[in-house]
């Protein structure tokens, strides 16, 4: 939301000494952060009002206009490229010798053939970008000649972050923001300018009927119909206003109604009064088609807020007025509408059409239902100077079934103190909150605080939301930080913190892993690209989108998710997770927690390369925390998308089996994106409930050997699908004395082993405690051990 320094100062006096900046780094310390600050300058000298006499075609440039100007006493011809200009309208003009920053100083000069003695500046030239091009049209009481004040152009516009504010309507303002500046720099709250309400109030004059169908969707709906009013410009000042907080000056009537909105933060909508009898605030029906003031028919639900004069729909509630109703350029007589509307009512509509305005943004905030005849008053108050013949057609009509109610809440001035760790007298309490427009009241040794309808709506209600009042106003700031004093207390020690802790130090700090924390639900579009379809879980009754209810079973699918967004900025990565994992069933033990790790590289064929590097990091962590060697057994379960049905395996530790390691087959890949194709992922997923009771334990190393060894390597070629684990089986069940260990040492498929095998290559360490093996030892070991491959059923590969 952007703040104009020149609209504040009609309600507080800001020095102009005052470095802006430094108020807005107050603001954000205070009040609301505050995004930027930027100074607005036309460098304007020399402008006038002049007025149209005549508008005429350029020959061959159908985006000229040659255009006859009345400068008050003397005419001038200029070539304009204004889109509209209106015959006896007033502009804002730049004569020879004028200047602003974006045109420079204005000359005579010649366009297309023309003489152009000036310039019609557009909106741009004179700080209203919202205007761009268009020209800016003066207000009849100026005269053509009259000059026109530069001062007015130059301002500061801080710019406010929304989202800092969604629970402070008050803020949506700009009298709202001075009651802050006016605390902040200690300065009082100028009153809010407003007609009288008994001069709105004559019961001589008719009311306007008006029903509420729903309080509760539309607490409070205030109405006042006047006549005397056309088609002008609003005031110079207010559209330069309206243009440096981003809105567009359009017509004096809509320009009241916006300044109005960004003024005290109530919207309000102007209908032509002589096609309005009375109002009916009701929902509309379903599938009801309805054509806003964009031109656009939206088709509405039976849930949509509508604003209807004998049951026909002539606005869209606290949205958008309807075409029908418009105030057209004929307009004499207008019904003012100022309402309050249910915040979660026009949020969910505002959805459902997919249409979102200013005045949409104000009501889901929960505005002050009192504002709603402020704002009328503030209209009329505006309107009068600008309108001669204004007079009213009707009496302030009000309906407001269900007041709001008043909050009074008691504080305790110690609990202030000793809450915020900084010396706070009660008399510093009731100033800060007196300044900011709370009833303070000293009684018993409490304060009762009477909070102001602005702050009523979904913001104060309990003692903590005063102590913010009174902490943020103090200045967070000149609160000295102080650690609080506690009793320190010794905790046993957590197996499952222990546990994890170990897991996470082990692979990131040691195996080059890098952590995430990815969502606990699956997500049914990704679930779809990987072609997995989970077992009935546990589902959130709340979940944050469609398609996100089950919790997952399963860290997999995130992980895959993980790595499919990383693979656009790395060539490898290893990335691990540590999270709950859920079953089916109320009890607490349907619930475990699960370490997750994948390794990713660009390149095909690294599958038995990574799944080999993956293995030997688990092996690591085994036996630095576990204390205890990993065995793989053949896995029977390979029913999950991201299960290689012959490269998995069951990992098992002191016989009990914690988890799985496997790579991602390639149709898989393909499913999720066919680059993926030249990629490779192993990955595994392990149970940590099941190991919070393994304990690291010291085992004595073998003696070291007298006299050497021998180590033979034997490559072995099997069936590619025959399991890595049935052949360590078979090989351990050769039997010699002189036999010490059978190692593990690679596998190979290549062009020099046949199709459908693969190559296996263990090393086999033979030792005697008595004596050096001689070579026809060795031999007959060999001899042996090769007999021993053949009886296995394998071929020996040369």
């Amino acid at each position: 939301m952007l703040i104009s320094v020149n609209w504040l100062r009609d309600y507080v006096d800001i020095p102009d000494s005052l470095d802006v900046r430094a108020l807005a780094e107050r603001l954000t310390i205070t009040t609301a952060e505050v995004e930027g600050v930027e100074q607005i300058q036309t460098g304007a000298s020399g402008l006038i009002a002049a007025r149209v006499v005549s508008v005429g075609p350029v020959e061959g440039r159908a985006n000229l206009k040659k255009v006859e100007l009345d400068l008050g006493g003397k005419s001038a011809n200029v070539v304009s490229a204004a889109p509209v200009l209106r015959v006896d309208e007033l502009v804002v003009f730049a004569p020879p010798g004028a200047s602003t920053l974006e045109t420079g100083k204005i000359k005579s000069t010649t366009i297309a053939d023309l003489p152009s003695e000036g310039m019609i500046l557009p909106g741009s030239a004179i700080g209203i970008p919202a205007a761009d091009q268009d020209a800016i049209f003066c207000p009849p009481s100026m005269k053509p000649g009259e000059a026109i004040d530069a001062a007015m152009l130059e301002d500061w516009v801080i710019e406010i972050d929304n989202k800092s504010i969604t629970h402070r309507p008050d803020l949506w303002g700009h009298y709202g923001i001075a009651r802050e500046v006016a605390a902040i720099l200690g300065k009082p709250l100028k009153p809010y300018p407003v007609a009288d309400l008994d001069d709105l109030s004559d019961k001589k004059l008719p009311e306007i009927p008006i029903t509420i169908d729903d309080a509760t969707r539309c607490p409070r709906y205030s109405g006042l119909k006047m006549t005397g009013v056309r088609a002008q410009a609003a005031p110079l000042w207010m559209q330069t206003r309206l243009g440096h907080v981003g809105l567009r000056p359009i017509d004096c009537l809509v320009d009241l109604t916006n300044y109005i909105m960004a003024d005290l933060g109530q919207p309000m909508h102007a209908f032509d009064g002589s096609r309005i009898e009375g109002i009916e605030v009701g929902l509309a029906n379903d599938g009801e088609t309805f054509t806003t003031l964009d031109g656009v028919e939206r088709k509405l639900s039976g849930e949509a807020l509508m604003i209807q004069s004998n049951r026909k729909s002539v606005a869209l509630a606290g949205i958008m007025g309807g075409l029908e109703s418009e105030v057209a350029e004929d307009t004499q007589t207008i019904l003012l509408e100022s309402a309050n509307f249910e915040a979660s009512g026009i949020r969910k509509t505002c959805a459902a059409i997919g249409l979102r305005t200013d005045a949409s943004a104000r009501f889901e905030k929960s505005l002050d239902p009192n504002n709603t005849v402020l704002s009328i008053q503030r209209f009329v108050k505006l309107a009068s100077a600008e309108f001669p013949d204004l007079r009213l057609a009707s009496r302030l009509s009000d309906a407001y079934p269900n007041k709001l109610a008043e909050i009074t809440v008691e504080v305790d001035p110690k609990l202030v103190a000793r809450t915020m760790g900084h010396p706070v007298d009660e008399k510093q309490m009731i100033d800060i909150l007196t300044a900011i427009g709370f009833g303070v009241e000293s009684k018993d040794g409490k304060l009762s605080v009477a909070v102001p309808s602005y702050r009523a709506t979904k913001d104060i209600s309990i003692q903590a939301d005063i102590l913010e009042e009174i902490a943020r106003n103090v200045g967070y700031d000149n609160i000295e930080p102080r650690l609080p004093e506690v009793q320190v207390r010794h905790f046993a020690a957590n197996p499952q913190h222990i546990t994890e802790r170990n897991a996470l130090r082990a692979f990131c700090l040691g195996l080059g892993y890098n952590e995430v924390h990815l969502y606990i639900w699956y997500d049914e579009e990704w679930l779809k690209r990987l072609g997995f379809k989970p077992e009935a879980g546990p589902m959130l009754v709340n979940p944050a989108a469609a398609g996100q209810e089950q919790l997952r079973s399963s860290l997999m699918p995130g992980l895959l998710q993980a790595a499919d967004r990383n693979r656009f900025h790395a060539d490898a990565f290893k990335l691990c997770e540590v999270g709950t994992v859920f079953k089916e069933g109320p009890d607490s033990k349907n619930q475990s927690r699960h370490l997750g790790l994948i390794s990713a590289r660009r390149g095909k064929g690294a599958d038995d390369e990574l799944f080999a590097t993956l293995k030997g990091d688990l092996e690591t962590w085994a036996w630095q925390m576990l204390g205890c060697e990993l065995q793989y057994e053949h896995a029977k379960d390979t029913a999950t998308p991201w299960t290689h049905e012959h490269k998995t395996a069951n990992i098992v530790a002191n016989g009990t089996s914690i988890g799985t390691v496997s790579v991602c087959p390639l149709a898989m890949r393909r499913n999720i994106d066919e680059h993926l194709s030249a990629w490779s992922i192993a990955w595994a997923e392990i149970n940590l409930d099941q190991l919070h009771d393994f304990r690291v334990e010291s085992k004595p190393l073998r003696r070291v050997p007298e006299f050497p060894e021998v180590e033979l390597d034997f490559s072995l070629l099997i069936d590619a699908t025959s399991p890595y684990a049935a052949v360590n089986d078979n090989l351990a069940r050769f039997d010699d004395p002189l036999l010490r260990r059978i190692t593990y040492v690679g596998a190979y498929e290549g062009k020099s082993v046949p199709a459908g095998k693969r190559s296996l290559t263990y090393r086999v360490l033979f030792g005697s405690p008595e004596r050096t093996l001689a070579e026809d030892d060795v031999n007959a070991l060999k001899t042996s051990f090769e007999k021993h491959i053949g009886g296995c059923g394998y071929e020996l590969r040369r």
